[in-house]
């Protein structure tokens, strides 16, 4: 599981399976896992996609507002969202105010 980063030590996975079926919390939207997406400074996004009025629509999410319909299990994720704030707490050279 993972596609390596830039630096090859880098690695990103998810629990999301695509083909299977969520459901986002916030919206009640359902619909079938289409897409994983790992942005630089951003939380792990899904694409759920399904039919309405006939025409298949694909929406967005991220990743930990999205349970699994069989299971019931809510997905995780290792990174949410932001850039890196480094040991400090910081973002790397950018100094604490």
């Amino acid at each position: 599981m993972g596609i390596f980063g830039k630096d090859k030590e880098t690695q990103y996975g998810s629990d999301i399976v695509l083909g299977e079926r969520y459901r986002d919390e916030q919206t009640g939207i359902e619909g079938t896992a289409i897409s994983v997406h790992f942005y630089q400074h951003a939380c792990e996004r899904v694409a759920l996609e399904l039919v309405v009025d006939r025409k298949i629509e694909e929406y967005v999410f991220d990743a930990p507002r999205l349970t699994h319909i069989e299971s019931g299990k809510k997905a995780e994720t290792e990174k949410t969202g932001g850039p890196d704030r480094g040991e400090r707490g910081v973002r790397p050279g950018i100094p604490p105010r």
